[in-house]
């Protein structure tokens, strides 16, 4: 084999190695603390951190204390930091 094809596979390799990496899902865990329901959005605080969880979506069951799995993208909106929501759910 002549350097260039190793050099092809070797970058194919790579490139499907770097989207494996990019489709891992980090999700994190918490005890909900407080909970507000609005009509546009829900806030969530957790016992854990300061950081506030949004979620747009009002149709949600969760009460204060639950265990929560979540994903998201990290904000910050008037000098607080968020996460605005993905995915939750319960945790069992």
């Amino acid at each position: 084999m002549n350097s260039k094809k190793i050099f092809f596979v070797l970058s194919i390799l790579g490139i499907l190695v770097l989207m494996f990496i990019g489709t891992i899902k980090n999700y994190q865990t918490g005890t909900i603390k407080n909970i507000k329901i609005s009509n546009s959005k829900t806030t969530i605080l957790l016992k854990e951190s300061e950081v506030e969880l949004i979620i747009f979506d009002s149709n949600i069951n969760l009460q204060k204390g639950d265990i929560i799995k979540f994903q998201g993208k990290s904000n910050i909106y008037k000098n607080k930091k968020q996460i605005i929501i993905d995915i939750i759910y319960k945790k069992l």
